[in-house]
């Protein structure tokens, strides 16, 4: 194993034109900024409409909810001076006309939303509403969806069921689009400044041939997925949808009391599939389709790119996972020449970059030791040498009927490393880095995708992508909890308990943000303003209320949570 050091440069820095709310309690948040009600001819009072508040000029956007009475109001912490555009997401509504308003200093701006019936409803829908609409059985619909790479985790499956394919015609658009390599490539359809990326993955023409089917897990023939589509699309000379448009309810009581704010990234291309957040509250987020480490300073709103080593043209570029350690340097994986990842170092004090040769993959994590682990490597944080392997394959605690299959391995307090399982027979094991002794938490049916391990609890919280379950394994009871939430939402990942014990899952599938209160099993819904597809989140440690960040890899934004409650 060999180090190698390399000094990084600043490739491009960008201020967002909006005010930090880092450490300001919301009860002093003072007097609305902006303010009015919002209303329609089926509804005076319209409740959970999300309201967003764009400034002429500015890169960032700040949302509200209405509340019960039908009114919404935007603190002046969040929106400086200035001519703003007023937008809205309501699920089945739309503004009545072009709203703005003029903001000023000191005084609460007045704007009152009318709003009517949108004229194009499936335009609207998120790829739950899709699935709870189209035709077909039960069985039919969870195939097509509870997929390691469905349709829905490089767009929305609104492009999917408002196309015109016939299912022959299908056929060559999948083969084509299963060449994308999908944790780089992301289309939305705001296509933020006209760009979206889509990297095409060297090499993957052969594995094609050899596999007719469809997703990594369950595999489901394309000939199947291709006449589900052409019988649910608008194919056939259809001009209509061949069934009735059924939508979510909107957010009511708690999921009202929030602010979310939205950063665009400097490049509208990047893919940020990975974030997390130092001690000072400063945003690191990684870029699957190009060779940039990213910062965003939450303080002052300032972004800025770190270009790392090039790579010849054509093989694949992009750094991957991502985590702070306790000293607040970063380590990724980077792409390097051959289309392989190796682990990487970034010192922010220095800006030297060290890259730890015959260690890659894609995830890393942090143990409550302070080691790094990359797969099954543990690091020693400050030599950068590879002090342990560990591997569960073959331990006789496992159960029969494997595979016992893994997605993201994290670490405990104790710095020993737990998976949670995604296929074969539910469980979340275990490995002792002392003794190494495997332990088998057995939990019938998991199917976890993305989580985190709270270093103060040892409790183990993920999402579960393919059952549409958030849960938590107890590392030391040896137990796992799960809670169900909507159908077809694919919950995707999670954050370890803000300051007030609630626990955080992005919805994918819904775009909404689920709020766990374990205590209660309270589940709170916040409605996203925008397309939404996050994998990874974290609570931001230097503010007195809690904050939830995460990167929106859809639309190249970095995202801000704030329950008001």
């Amino acid at each position: 194993m060999r180090m190698k050091h390399f000094v990084v440069a600043t490739m491009a820095t960008a201020m967002v034109g909006a005010w930090s709310l880092a450490g300001v309690p919301v009860a002093a948040q003072g007097a609305a900024a902006l303010s009015g009600s919002v209303t329609s001819a089926a509804e005076p009072k319209m409740e959970g409409v999300v309201v967003s508040a764009r400034r002429e000029g500015a890169n960032v956007t700040v949302s509200v909810t209405s509340d019960a009475k039908g009114t919404y109001s935007f603190p002046r912490t969040h929106l400086e001076a200035g001519t703003y555009t007023v937008t809205i997401r309501a699920i089945g509504y739309e503004l009545a006309a072009p709203v703005s308003a003029e903001v000023k200093a000191g005084a609460t701006a007045k704007v009152d939303l009318t709003l009517q019936k949108a004229k194009n409803l499936a335009s609207q829908l998120s790829s739950a509403e899709w699935m709870m609409s189209v035709n077909g059985s039960q069985d039919e619909k969870d195939r097509f969806t509870y997929q390691i790479m469905s349709c829905n985790y490089c767009h929305t499956l609104g492009r999917v069921f408002n196309s015109k394919h016939t299912a022959e015609s299908l056929m060559p658009a999948m083969q084509r689009m299963v060449k994308y390599y999908a944790d780089g490539t992301a289309k939305s359809n705001d296509n933020r400044r006209g760009r979206a990326a889509m990297v095409q993955e060297p090499g993957r023409e052969k594995s094609l041939e050899q596999s007719p089917n469809w997703g990594a897990f369950p595999e489901i023939p394309r000939t199947e997925i291709a006449a589900f589509v052409a019988k649910n699309n608008l194919g056939a000379g259809r001009t209509t949808h061949p069934f009735d448009l059924k939508t979510l309810p909107r957010p009511t009581g708690k999921g009202t009391r929030v602010i979310v704010t939205e950063y665009d990234m400097p490049t509208a291309g990047t893919v940020a599939h990975d974030m997390d957040i130092d001690s000072k509250g400063t945003v690191w987020y990684t870029d699957e389709s190009a060779q940039i480490l990213g910062k965003f300073e939450t303080k002052t709103g300032r972004f800025t790119e770190i270009k790392m080593p090039a790579i010849p043209k054509g093989q694949m570029e992009g750094t991957r996972d991502v985590i702070v350690d306790k000293n607040d340097k970063v380590w990724f994986p980077v792409r390097v020449p051959g289309n392989h990842a190796v682990m990487a170092r970034f010192d922010p004090l220095t800006e030297k970059l060290d890259l730890v040769e015959g260690v890659g993959g894609q995830f890393v994590a942090l143990g409550g030791d302070g080691f790094v682990w990359a797969g099954n490597n543990r690091i020693d944080p400050v030599t950068l040498k590879v002090v342990g392997k560990f591997s569960y394959q073959g331990s006789p605690v496992l159960p029969p009927g494997g595979p016992h299959g893994g997605y993201h391995t994290l670490v405990d307090s104790k710095g020993n490393p737990w998976v949670a399982t995604y296929r074969g027979p539910g469980g979340v094991i275990g490995i002792d880095i002392k003794s190494n002794e495997v332990t088998w938490i057995n939990a019938p049916g998991l199917r976890a995708r993305r989580g985190k391990i709270d270093h103060r609890t040892d409790l183990f919280w993920f999402g579960e992508y393919l059952t549409d379950k958030i849960g938590v394994a107890d590392l030391r009871a040896k137990t796992v909890k799960e809670w169900p939430v909507r159908k077809y939402s694919t919950p995707y990942a999670a954050s370890i308990a803000d300051s007030k014990g609630r626990v955080y899952f992005p919805s994918n599938g819904a775009e909404r943000m689920f709020r766990l209160d374990p205590k209660t099993s309270e589940v709170v819904e916040y409605q996203m303003p925008t397309e939404f597809d996050s994998k990874k989140l974290a609570i931001d440690p230097t503010t007195k209320t809690p904050t939830v960040w995460t990167t929106n890899k859809r639309t190249a934004r970095i995202t801000k949570i704030e329950p008001l409650d």
